[in-house]
């Protein structure tokens, strides 16, 4: 976890049709970079620490090849859980802005890169309720948060 991770606590429980859009910058170097789902900290462990319950880790790994790799995964009680490897689509240019949107459905997160007009880039199951999720962080090589925006469905 980089040491200068951004947090943000969800104003409110996510439910389905809500979104999480995130519009940021990486590091022109950028080997890796990650948005977490986080719920609560258990007393006892301290916002330094890395949360041990993480709903959703979005992951993307950049090699010297120029290649590169996003994973996801969630994390139960501290421990890493079985980890999934896709390839990445979402982003090409590190030295651009990007924008995600994080979309909240019954079953699970889907994760839309530039815009929700076309079929997801990513979706990742629901291992914990949605309704546990308290934070947003990010880690890793990014240079700056541009925007964070919280949309709720109002159906």
């Amino acid at each position: 976890m980089s040491d200068r991770a951004f947090r943000a606590y969800l104003p409110k429980k996510p439910a389905s049709g809500d979104e999480i859009l995130l519009r940021a910058k990486l590091k022109d170097d950028a080997s890796r970079f990650s948005v977490n789902f986080c719920l609560s900290r258990p007393e006892g462990i301290n916002e330094c620490q890395t949360p041990p319950y993480i709903a959703y880790h979005f992951r993307t790994d950049f090699f010297d090849d120029g290649e590169s790799v996003t994973i996801h995964n969630w994390k139960n009680g501290g421990i890493w859980q079985q980890q999934t490897e896709e390839s990445n689509v979402w982003i090409i240019d590190r030295s651009a802005s990007f924008f995600l949107i994080f979309r909240f459905h019954e079953e699970c997160i889907k994760v839309f890169a530039e815009d929700t007009q076309h079929t997801p880039d990513y979706e990742f199951e629901h291992q914990f309720p949605m309704e546990s999720i308290r934070m947003i962080e990010l880690w890793d090589d990014f240079e700056y948060v541009e925007e964070l925006t919280f949309k709720y469905n109002r159906s």
